[in-house]
């Protein structure tokens, strides 16, 4: 039976560190094309992305992380953010 409020493992970290990490509803980015979202259950794919992370939280708060660029990984429900900060 599938859950009631499905939610995505995301673990978004720099060089040095993991800046967050948690199970949430859907994330948001952006590369060449424009803005894409990030669902439960989302095919896997590699994108390059730039100007910022939003994570939209469970409880209906949503986290932005601005960046310069970075790489987003998914795969099986999960979503790795490698980033670098917007200077």
């Amino acid at each position: 039976m599938p859950s009631i409020n499905p939610t995505i493992n995301v673990v978004v970290r720099n060089r040095n560190t993991v800046l967050f990490q948690d199970k949430v509803s859907s994330v948001t980015s952006y590369n060449d094309r424009g803005v894409f979202d990030i669902l439960p259950e989302h095919i896997s794919f590699i994108s390059i992305i730039k100007d910022s992370v939003v994570i939209h939280k469970s409880n209906n708060e949503s986290q932005e992380i601005k960046i310069n660029n970075g790489v987003v990984r998914v795969y099986k429900n999960n979503v790795f953010f490698y980033i670098n900060f917007e200077s």
